[in-house]
This record gives structure tokens, C-alpha cells and sequence, in this order.
């Protein structure tokens, strides 16, 4: 019986050997050394990576800052008002907040009693850019030099022009009336 077992084994041992297949794997060995400083490393360290952090922190602010110096440079727009230049954009802005002031007394009947939905909506509208004009309006009040504060400002006045234009237009055409 042992010599039956002795004759199995060295059999299992030679076909073992033949499914045995050896292959090069350049990547595998400087993995695995890798992965071991690391680990090295993180125990050391606590594994925090401060310093890459800060680093790429450091990097994208020089990107930003260095994104904003080529777009001053190259719309010949400063980032800041002049005193003179903020006087013609506060004397514009006022003279426009009061036309549109008209249009929004023209339009007020129409939106009082919102007739249908689409009359609400624009009620509605009108709400939201008038809550948003107030808070950029105090927002410029504190930085009044601020130049994209000031052209944010004159977005939402335009907004607002279109759509009270939009309910007159509405009213003429008969899609507000009662």
C-alpha cells in the first residue's frame, strides 16, 4: 500500500511540475517595494500627507491669481472702480433703476391679482429678482469699488427689465388679460 502511495505522489509531484508556468512581470517587484515605503512611511508619519496638500493648495491659488491677472490684462478691465468711474456707474444705475421703476408701475394691475398661471409665475419672477437686487444692491453698498459686484447688479436690472416687458408684451397680445 505504500508503494502504491509512494507511486501516486511522485506521479502528482511530476504532473504538478508541468502545470507550473513561469511569466515575466517587470511591474510586479517595484509594486510590491512600493507599497511597502509606503506603508513605512504612513507608519512613521501617522499617514498624513501635509505637505503634498499644501503644495497643491499653493499651486492652484498661484493658477487662480495668475488666471485673474491675464483676464485684467487682457479685457484692460481693473478688478476696482475709480472714484470717477464709480460716480458714472452709480448716476447710470440710478437713472435705470427708474425706468424700470416705470415699467414695473405699468405692469403692477396686470400682476396684483395674477389672472392665470403664467401671470403668476411672473409675479413670482419679479419677487425673486427684486429680493436679489436688494441683496446685491447691500452687498455694493459695502464694497462699492467692487466691478463685478456693479455688473452682476446690471444683470439682474436686465432681467428684470425683460420680464416686466415680457407681461406688457403679454397684456397687448392678450395672454394676461381677464
Amino acid at each position: 500500500m505504500t508503494e502504491i502511495r509512494d507511486d501516486f505522489d511522485r506521479w502528482l509531484d511530476a504532473e504538478a511540475g508541468k502545470l507550473r508556468q513561469r511569466w515575466d512581470s517587470p511591474e510586479l517587484w517595484p509594486r510590491i517595494a512600493g507599497s511597502l515605503e509606503e506603508e513605512r512611511w504612513r507608519a512613521e508619519t501617522g499617514g498624513r500627507r501635509v505637505w503634498p496638500l499644501a503644495m497643491a493648495a499653493m499651486l492652484a491659488l498661484t493658477m487662480l491669481f495668475g488666471g485673474w491677472l491675464v483676464w485684467v490684462a487682457r479685457t484692460g478691465r481693473p478688478a476696482l472702480l475709480s472714484e470717477q468711474a464709480l460716480e458714472e456707474v452709480q448716476k447710470a444705475e440710478s437713472a435705470y433703476a427708474q425706468s424700470i421703476e416705470k415699467l414695473a408701475r405699468l405692469a403692477r394691475p396686470r400682476l396684483e391679482d395674477p389672472p392665470d398661471a403664467l401671470a403668476s409665475s411672473y409675479r413670482e419672477k419679479l419677487m425673486l429678482l427684486d429680493n436679489a437686487i436688494e441683496a446685491l444692491k447691500a452687498e455694493a453698498a459695502r464694497n462699492p469699488y467692487h466691478d463685478h459686484l456693479r455688473r452682476e447688479l446690471l444683470a439682474l436690472y436686465q432681467d428684470k427689465q425683460r420680464t416686466l416687458e415680457g407681461i406688457l408684451n403679454e397684456k397687448q397680445s392678450g395672454g394676461l388679460a381677464r
